[in-house]
C-alpha cells in the first residue's frame, strides 16, 4: 500500500458511506465514460468501474498508477499525467465518446486551475462531481449579495448549474486534512446559460471589478474607462446599473449589460465613440 505524499497533497478517501454517496450523485449508467481525477488508492474507482462502460483515471503519482493497475487490471484506463496538462476534449473524443462524467477529489492547492480546465472543456462533460475545500464550494455556489460571490462564482455559474451536495469532515480522509471539504455537483449545458456577447471582455470587466471588491463599481471600473468618469456615467445609464453598488451585488446579466455598454461607449484608446 502506497503512503500519502505531502508534496502531492494526497488525502485518500476512506469512508465507504461517502464513496457510495459520491458515486450515486454522479448518476453513472452502463453506457457512460467516466473520467476520474486523482483516483488515489481506488476507493471510488472500483464502484465506478462496476457501473460505467469505461473509466479513465488521471493520476500523477507513478507508484499509485502501478498500484491501481495491479488492483483493477486493464479495465481501468490509466493516464500517469498531471491533470493540468490534460486536454479533456481530446481525451474524451479519443475514447470514442461525445461526452463524459467527471469525478474527482481535487488537490486543494490547484483547485482553481483544475476548475478552469474543466470549464474550458465543458461541452465534453455531462456533469462533474467534485470534492473541494468547503470554502471553495461556498464561493462556487454563492449568489449575488453574498460575501463569497466573486469571479469563481461567475465563471462556474455562467457555464453550469452548481450545487453543494454535502460536507465532509476531515476524518473521512487519510491523512485528515486541516479543513472541511464539500462535494459539489456541476451540471453542464450544451450552451452557455447566459447570452454573453464577448466572453473574454466580459471577464476582463468582472476581474477589474473584483480586483477592488471593497470599492463601489464606479471606482473599481474607473481604470477600464481610462480614468474618465463621464464614460462611466454613460455606461451606467446605458446598462441601467447604479455604479454605487459594490461588485458582489451585481449579477451575471448585469455584468453583461455593463460589458456591452462599456465596449459600445469606449474604443479603449481613450476616446468616447462618436467623439474626436
Amino acid at each position: 500500500m502506497t503512503k500519502p505524499k505531502k508534496g502531492l497533497a494526497q488525502h485518500f478517501l476512506t469512508d465507504v458511506g461517502v464513496v457510495r454517496r459520491i458515486v450515486r450523485a454522479a448518476g453513472v449508467h452502463a453506457d457512460d465514460l467516466v473520467v476520474e481525477i486523482g483516483p488515489g488508492r481506488g476507493a471510488l474507482t472500483g464502484r465506478l468501474l462496476a457501473r460505467a462502460d469505461r473509466v479513465i483515471g488521471i493520476e500523477r503519482d507513478e507508484a499509485l498508477c502501478d498500484f491501481l493497475g495491479s488492483r483493477f487490471g486493464p479495465g481501468l484506463h490509466l493516464r500517469n499525467q498531471d491533470v493540468l496538462t490534460v486536454d479533456f476534449s481530446d481525451l474524451i473524443r479519443g475514447e470514442g465518446f461525445d461526452r463524459a462524467i467527471l469525478v474527482g477529489n481535487l488537490p486543494y492547492y490547484i483547485t482553481g486551475a483544475v476548475i478552469q480546465r474543466i470549464l474550458e472543456a465543458r461541452r465534453r462533460f455531462k456533469r462533474a462531481v467534485l470534492t473541494v475545500q468547503r470554502e471553495v464550494a461556498r464561493r462556487i455556489v454563492a449568489a449575488p449579495g453574498n460575501r463569497d460571490y466573486g469571479v469563481l462564482s461567475i465563471a462556474v455559474q455562467l457555464h453550469s448549474d452548481p450545487k453543494t451536495l454535502f460536507d465532509l469532515a476531515p476524518d473521512v480522509f487519510h491523512p485528515a486534512p486541516g479543513v472541511f471539504s464539500s462535494v459539489i455537483r456541476l451540471d453542464f449545458h450544451r450552451e452557455t446559460r447566459y447570452r454573453i456577447q464577448d466572453e473574454r471582455f466580459f471577464f476582463r470587466v468582472v476581474r477589474a471589478a473584483f480586483g477592488q471588491r471593497r470599492k463601489m463599481l464606479k471606482n473599481a471600473l474607473l481604470g477600464m474607462a481610462h480614468g474618465r468618469m463621464e464614460i462611466l456615467q454613460r455606461v451606467g445609464a446605458m446598462a441601467e446599473i447604479d455604479f454605487r453598488l459594490r461588485p458582489e451585488a451585481v449579477s451575471i446579466p448585469e455584468y453583461e449589460r455593463i460589458s456591452r455598454a462599456l465596449k459600445a461607449s469606449c474604443d479603449f484608446s481613450g476616446q468616447l465613440h462618436g467623439t474626436r
